[in-house]
């Protein structure tokens, strides 16, 4: 009886030997992530400030919401620990009060209607609501008893106020867009389908409302860049921003998607792809983020001294667009949305 006791001993000694070690290897496999999840090339290249607003800005925006019956008391503390607000104030950290509250409503609006697309079982639903929402952009109907779709109302009224047609066309496309992509996902979702890394990078640009927020930054301080200065170094550089800003989000969102079975990140696809591990998927993307970051940067210095006749608002927007890269980047790091 003894030696069998001395035996269920050892074995306990082992079991915590091995379980201590277990934990370790977990605890450094984490580590490593977290390691990763900081992208020094990123901050040693675009800067990043915040709005004196910020507070302020997201009270307002969760306050708005509930007034327009938007947010009710069972999901309003949901969104209001997730400082869509502060995302808002340092995406424009320097534009006014009001300018800066648009993006933070519109920000709000868009991570709503990702979280409806991700109880939709059927991509036909989705379509057809968020069509509602782009009539109401166009003014071709209001749905005021909808309450979500009269808020989206409510923020074109003021967001359009003052602008040229133009820039309300191309902000109508990119949201447009995003939709679109939207509903790509959720078809993938249906069919448990994983996209391959090229076709995921296409759609990824428009579903991450990048270049929504690339518009409004555009409209914040009226630097409006007009449609016969964009060429074609300009709109490599920008969809070279949107690249980093989404790759980093992916990067950044990771272990959240992996816990709740979602299959849109780059880190994903790539795995599936190359027929690799997690941890090796994510160092790729890491070193493709950084790539980009550099290439980025080549395409900058160029634009910059083909800027002739020399165009303020082309580098003002510049400017600002980094501050938005580098403003996804830092909330990613801290924000209870994943």
């Amino acid at each position: 009886m003894f030696k069998v006791i001395l035996v269920i001993k050892n074995l306990l000694k082992v079991y915590k030997i091995f379980l201590w070690v277990y934990i370790n290897e977990i605890i450094e496999m984490e580590e490593k992530i977290l390691n990763i999840n900081v992208i020094p090339e990123l901050e040693n290249n675009f800067s990043g400030d915040i709005s004196p607003y910020a507070e302020e800005i997201q009270k307002v925006t969760i306050e708005w919401a509930k007034e327009f019956n938007i947010l009710q008391n069972d999901n309003f503390k949901k969104y209001e620990r997730q400082n869509i607000g502060y995302l808002a104030s340092r995406v424009q950290p320097y534009d006014s009060f009001q300018d800066v509250r648009i993006t933070s409503d519109f920000l709000l609006l868009t991570c709503m209607l990702d979280d409806y697309s991700d109880q939709v079982k059927k991509p036909e639903e989705f379509k057809e609501y968020s069509q509602k929402i782009i009539n109401v952009l166009k003014n071709k109907d209001v749905y005021k008893k909808d309450p979500f779709i009269n808020g989206w109302h409510n923020w074109w009224q003021r967001t359009r106020k003052g602008t040229p047609i133009e820039w309300q066309n191309r902000i109508i496309r990119s949201i447009d867009k995003c939709f679109e992509s939207i509903s790509w996902e959720i078809e993938n979702e249906v069919e448990n389908n994983v996209p391959n890394i090229e076709n995921y990078i296409e759609k990824r640009q428009h579903s991450g409302s990048v270049y929504i927020c690339f518009d409004l930054v555009e409209r914040g301080d009226a630097t409006f860049v007009t449609s016969n200065v964009r060429n074609k170094d300009f709109d490599e550089l920008i969809t070279s921003a949107n690249k980093i800003a989404n790759w980093t989000n992916d990067i950044l969102s990771l272990k959240k998607e992996i816990d709740n079975g979602e299959i849109h990140n780059l880190v994903i696809s790539v795995q599936k792809e190359n027929g690799c591990t997690i941890e090796e998927a994510l160092l790729n993307v890491k070193k493709l983020t950084i790539e980009e970051i550099k290439k980025y940067s080549v395409i900058k210095n160029k634009l910059h001294e083909n800027n002739m006749p020399f165009n303020g608002n082309i580098i003002k927007y510049i400017s600002r667009v980094e501050n938005a890269v580098r403003a996804n980047y830092e909330w990613s790091l801290t924000t209870k949305r994943f």
